[in-house]
């Protein structure tokens, strides 16, 4: 059994099988009918086989297109409606040497061309089987070539006639046609040409050349009718090696070959190729002349040429990537993250209330307000945070504050519940019996007091925003204050000391608002404005222990002040 005829069975018969009952008569065609059957040569290249049906349906003619049945997918349609009733040499019913011819002539095909074609280091590669089931005769063939169609068509063309006729007219006649460089006659001219993608050029002395592409198809014909214009004298220039340079009086006119109607007189040729010597001749062309330069350019010594590189084949080297902008002072000020400051600090309370507690053998007292208009301190700084552009942390920060004078401070005491006068223990031997706290309550005493406190904050929240090498930022969150209270040693009317002090224990929620001006790198100055509320120090709803003057704790809680010193952001 023949291997063509094998291989097209086996392609076939599911196709032919599918659409046996769909009608119940053969098919009739005309002229030759050719099926073109494409598998890959290597596993993996199916793509190949889509590009080479392509190949073939651009070069089929028009007018025989109908007839070619070209891939699987066409073939699909062509056998609907074929019965396996209509090959009875196939079935057995009539006896014939060889089955198989007569079961593909069934099928209406004339001519099968099996192509294989595959891809490797070396090309484009194509075997090609023709087989006639009518006579049985097959005929084999294949090529390679870096080009699809060419190697497909020097395999094609060795089995099935494929040459094309090539008709050229010209204005005026007798002009020289080349077809890739060939010279294939004068106008007019009928030749054959093989198919594909075709350059064909026009050439007559003092008229201007022209050259075109066009696709030849397969048994097909092309024509083409031009019209050469006359010039008053022409320049044919070839140069060597590719790629050269071809100027004339200064201007580029092409690569390779330049071929141009020109203005009689002097003229001036450069020609230039990268490692190669530059060429330059000044000419005289007439009126009704034709020069022609063919030359190639002198390599210079040492320069490797440039057929060596493409041997070689070296990968580019990567391309240089520009340099980033450079940062603008705004963003190199956002790029630093941490800060840290130091400086100064200036508090007002606003209200009078300030609550510290006193547990020892002089009873249970506690301050309650202050009796002084001036209630400032004064103190010492710091804070550590991180920042990223807009948002941030204070990590951690705090002061130390002080009285820059004393105060009068109002303190409060609870009496003995069951003893009244001197013996109830009030440092004025005064008391008074509170309904609401049903006990007694000594009447209030004032002493001259002294304070520090330390104020500490933590995890605040903070907001920024850097403009040139200004800092404008908001901060908020919890503080903590913790502090001293002491009677001062040259208190002039004091009706009881407190050796021991009292202790100040707080919590309220601060928040800041300021600005950093950068100087130099990241050291920056600061100043900041802060406000302050307390949770403890202005409450004594009972009045209980200032009995007199009780509405006095229900005061402002806040205090405020600023802060101002240097710092420095990394």
């Amino acid at each position: 059994m023949k291997a063509a005829p094998l291989l097209l069975i086996l392609v076939s018969l599911p196709v032919f099988a599918a659409g046996a009952a769909e009608k119940t008569g053969p098919e009739k065609t005309t002229g030759e009918k050719t099926l073109w059957l494409v598998r890959p040569l290597y596993p993996g290249q199916e793509a190949l086989a889509g590009r080479t049906e392509q190949a073939l349906d651009k070069l089929t003619p028009a007018a025989l297109r109908p007839n070619q049945v070209i891939g699987r997918a066409e073939l699909v349609a062509a056998l609907k409606g074929k019965k396996a009733e209509d090959l009875p040499c196939f079935l057995g019913e009539t006896r014939c040497a060889d089955p198989i011819d007569p079961f593909v002539a069934g099928l209406g095909f004339e001519r099968v061309v099996l192509i294989q074609g595959g891809q490797d280091e070396g090309g484009f590669k194509f075997k090609v089987v023709s087989y006639e089931p009518h006579t049985g005769k097959t005929m084999a063939a294949s090529a390679t070539d870096t080009n699809l169609d060419n190697a497909l068509l020097g395999a094609v063309a060795k089995v099935v006639s494929v040459a094309a006729v090539l008709d050229v007219t010209t204005s005026p006649p007798g002009v020289t046609v080349f077809v890739d460089d060939r010279k294939v006659g004068v106008t007019p001219l009928s030749t054959q040409v093989l198919p594909g993608e075709r350059v064909v050029r026009l050439d007559l002395k003092l008229h201007q050349g022209i050259e075109e592409t066009v696709i030849v198809p397969m048994r097909g014909a092309v024509k083409l009718d031009k019209t050469l214009e006359k010039v008053a004298a022409r320049i044919v220039i070839t140069a060597l090696p590719a790629g050269t340079s071809i100027s004339v009086d200064g201007q580029v006119l092409g690569k390779d070959r330049v071929d141009r109607g020109i203005q009689p007189g002097i003229h001036t040729i450069r020609l230039t190729a990268e490692n190669h010597k530059a060429f330059e001749q000044t000419v005289q062309v007439k009126a009704d002349d034709q020069l022609i330069l063919d030359k190639t350019l002198e390599p210079i010594a040492g320069a490797v040429p440039p057929k060596e590189i493409i041997v070689i084949q070296k990968p580019p080297p990567p391309p240089v990537q520009p340099p980033p902008p450079p940062l603008s002072l705004t963003e190199q000020l956002e790029a630093r993250r941490s800060y840290f400051y130091v400086g100064f600090e200036y508090d007002r309370y606003q209200g009078g209330g300030l609550v510290s507690h006193r547990f020892g053998d002089e009873g249970n007292a506690r301050s309650s307000y202050i009796e002084s208009g001036n209630r400032e301190l004064i103190g010492a700084t710091f804070e550590f945070g991180y920042l990223g552009k807009y948002f941030g942390l204070a990590a951690i920060g705090g002061s130390v504050m002080f009285l820059d004078r004393s105060w009068t401070m109002t303190i409060g005491r609870v009496a003995n519940k069951t003893l009244t006068g001197s013996a109830a223990n009030c440092p004025t031997g005064e008391d008074t019996f509170d309904d609401t706290s049903m006990m007694n309550v000594c009447h209030p005493t004032q002493i001259q007091a002294k304070l520090m406190v330390l104020n500490l904050r933590v995890i605040q929240p903070a907001f920024r925003i850097q403009v040139w090498r200004f800092m404008f930022m908001l901060q908020a969150g919890f503080e903590v204050r913790i502090g001293h209270l002491t009677q001062q040693t040259t208190d002039t009317m004091p009706t009881v000391s407190y050796n021991d002090g009292f202790m100040v224990m707080d919590l309220g929620v601060s928040g800041r608002v300021g600005f950093r001006f950068y100087i130099v790198d990241g050291l920056f100055v600061y100043a900041n404005y802060k406000l302050a509320g307390w949770f403890v120090s202005p409450f004594d709803p009972d009045g209980a222990l200032n009995p007199d003057g009780g509405s006095k704790q229900k005061t402002s809680p806040l205090n405020q002040g600023f802060s101002g010193g240097l710092g420095y952001a990394f």
